[in-house]
């Protein structure tokens, strides 16, 4: 199994006990799979923080319930208050009415006002005059959310779905590739690699940073594989495949760049555990395809490929 060498006390944040069951730290999509709960609940839920974050299909979403709630609300309320305070309603039945007043608060909400149907009763155009006030604020909010959206600085990169262990110069090293999935550039790319492993003997979770290869590059064009060479300095020293299962083994990858369109540093985590890694395997070469314009293109889908020995 592993080497006898003096362990060095690294921590990244995550604590350093055991755990019987398997766990993982970093998602797949570089989020941190540690929920804290206050009490038996989620504490500190910061709605703007998730807004923001959140994956575009679900802010979509919330955005078009939320919308829907809101004017289902004041229709409500319309409702109870009476359809015949309304001028312009024509009823024929309660559920047209509904839907009468459910379209008049959607142009209440967004001042639109086409008309067709008007308050004529002080209690009406009083709850109308708030509902219009929630529209301009609620609208003012969901701009600025949108525009954090669109704004926000990311490193949109693409990390080969399986990291491989194959034979290299001397020894063996652990690989996997990455590549920019946009149009600009990212500059001053800086990679951390850390292994998290169970110590079966001390009962404690131990880290340990990896030996890159090539830690820094100056920016991304086409794709980057990290090399970590597993030789006598490296902890993974005389594991095999079954240690670190057996291990509960995580590589923790911590990439930061400087995205050139906004001039801000950005950041992309992942990890791999060891289910997510191929044994005597190498991945294929990108091609690059030249064009008659002088440009080069790659797919980024073959950052995937690899062929076994």
């Amino acid at each position: 199994m592993s080497n006898n060498k003096t362990k060095i006390e690294t921590e990244l944040g995550f604590g350093n006990k055991n755990t019987n069951d398997a766990i993982r730290f970093l998602n797949r999509d570089g989020s941190v799979n540690i929920k804290r709960l206050s009490e038996g609940k989620h504490g500190g839920f910061d709605i703007y923080h998730w807004l923001i974050t959140t994956r575009w299909q679900k802010f979509i979403v919330v955005i078009i319930f939320g919308y829907v709630l809101i004017n289902t609300l004041f229709a409500s309320i319309y409702y109870m208050i009476g359809a015949d305070k309304f001028g312009g309603i024509t009823s024929t039945s309660n559920l047209d009415d509904f839907l009468q007043l459910f379209f008049f608060s959607a142009q209440t909400l967004t001042t639109v006002g086409y008309g067709h149907i008007y308050p004529n009763d002080t209690l009406i155009s009083s709850v109308a005059a708030i509902e219009s006030m929630f529209g301009l604020l609620g609208f003012a909010l969901a701009t600025g959310i949108l525009y954090g959206r669109f704004s926000r600085p990311q490193a949109y990169i693409e990390y080969s779905k399986d990291a491989v262990i194959s034979p290299y110069k001397d020894h063996t090293a652990f690989m996997f590739r990455i590549a920019n999935q946009k149009q600009n550039e990212l500059i001053e790319l800086d990679c951390q690699l850390a292994l998290a492993l169970n110590n079966i003997e001390t009962k404690k979770r131990e880290f340990h940073f990896l030996e890159l290869e090539r830690q820094k590059i100056n920016f991304l064009p086409s794709s980057w594989t990290l090399v970590h060479p597993i030789d006598e300095k490296s902890p993974l020293l005389n594991y095999s495949e079954n240690d670190l299962k057996n291990s509960d083994a995580e590589f923790i990858i911590l990439l930061k760049a400087i995205n050139d369109t906004y001039s801000q540093t950005v950041y992309s985590r992942m990890s791999y555990k060891p289910s997510e890694i191929i044994w005597n395997a190498k991945f294929v070469p990108l091609k690059q395809v030249p064009d008659n314009k002088g440009s080069v293109s790659i797919n980024l889908n073959d950052i995937h490929v690899y062929e076994k020995f």
